[in-house]
């Protein structure tokens, strides 16, 4: 799926996600259901009722427009997951065949995966964009990877470093094939011996890449530290602040924000909104301020259009994402809707929080 802009939505597009209206001068609540193919009546109804936008099914990328799916194609991820399993099995294999193409085809996977995000830069990642496998050591480090460009996107990274920093990523956790398989997929809470065998995991990946010349020395260091903590109580070698190399201090938001958003077998995934909460609430501890602050640029819990409920009991229609506080972005109060409420700057909703999102009953457009 992908989120486009109101002046871009063409007649035959077909909606990804329900989109919420409230017609004020009907005082009727009205909803596009996910499925809806799109006319220019629909289009002109969402314009003038100030709706940004909306979420366009994947498979509209060749339709009317010409418009590029994203972020990420189904094929590309399918790709990316075919060859993160090849290069992961290398390993597995304690490398007595390192065949470099597959090392190759991940670079280029990086490549592409940079190109399509470069691609969509206003593009908000959602966590539905992202899983797509239920095996979760490569989904996540798809998904790593993903979330990972796109801060170095929003932190101005040049392409090349894109390329390198995407294919960090994508390895960041290759040493877990050297933990063994009954401590890495254990249904419970580890044991201080079992953790300690598991932080073996980042020095494991950098050795590997190393040893057999594979990827740079800023790659290595990306794989290498990507579990160290900015206040310096992270693993394996306690750095801390700018000690720690860009990549990991990247890859460690990522990785944290996939991991709580990813179901386990001991835990239920947390929503997104409760793991950015998280993300935010270790800035400046756990992870680097500005990589924090350019995630957040990038993550969309409630997309434009999406219906929820509010502290003060009031339901409200997401009208625009808030780059720097995405749990707080302005909505359009059902009871008030010639009033847009900024829930991150207008001094009357600094009390007021995003409950949960949330289905109304709605008329027919």
């Amino acid at each position: 799926m992908t989120f486009v802009p109101i002046d871009r939505l063409k007649e035959g597009m077909m909606l990804d996600r329900d989109v919420y209206l409230y017609d004020y001068k009907t005082c009727k609540i009205a909803m596009l259901r996910s499925g809806q193919v799109l006319t220019n009546s629909y289009i002109q109804k969402l314009d003038e009722l100030q709706i940004l936008g909306a979420y366009i099914h994947s498979d509209d990328r060749d339709g009317p427009g010409g418009l590029t799916d994203g972020p990420i194609r189904p094929e590309l991820k399918e790709e990316a997951i075919s060859n993160i399993q090849c290069v992961f099995k290398m390993f597995d294999k304690s490398a007595q065949n390192i065949n470099i193409s597959y090392i190759n085809q991940t670079v280029e996977i990086s490549k592409k995966l940079v190109t399509a995000l470069q691609s969509n830069k206003n593009i908000e990642l959602s966590i539905a964009s992202l899983k797509m496998y239920d095996d979760y050591t490569y989904n996540h480090s798809l998904g790593v990877s993903i979330l990972s460009i796109a801060i170095g996107l929003s932190m101005g990274l040049k392409t090349a470093e894109l390329y390198e920093l995407g294919f960090c990523a994508l390895m960041h956790d290759i040493g877990k094939m050297a933990i063994p398989i009954e401590i890495i997929s254990k249904p419970a809470k580890l044991t201080k011996e079992e953790f300690e065998i598991v932080k073996q995991h980042p020095l494991k990946g950098a050795e590997f890449f190393l040893k057999h010349q594979l990827a740079n020395k800023k790659v290595c260091a990306g794989v290498l530290t990507h579990h160290e903590k900015f206040d310096g109580t992270g693993y394996p070698s306690g750095l801390k602040g700018n000690q720690i190399p860009l990549f990991g201090r990247i890859i460690s938001v990522a990785d944290v924000y996939d991991a709580l958003t990813s179901a386990r077998p001991y835990r239920d995934p947390s929503s997104p909104a409760d793991a950015i909460e998280y993300v935010m609430g270790c800035s400046g501890s756990t992870f680097d301020i500005a990589v924090v602050e350019a995630f957040l640029k990038r993550v969309s819990p409630y997309p434009i259009g999406s219906c929820v409920k509010l502290s003060n009991g009031e339901i409200a229609i997401v009208v625009s994402q808030n780059d720097y506080h995405p749990l707080r972005p302005m909505v359009r109060l059902l009871s008030n809707p010639e009033k847009i409420l900024d829930l991150y700057r207008d001094r009357e909703a600094y009390h007021v929080v995003i409950e949960n999102a949330c289905n109304i009953a709605t008329s027919s457009l």
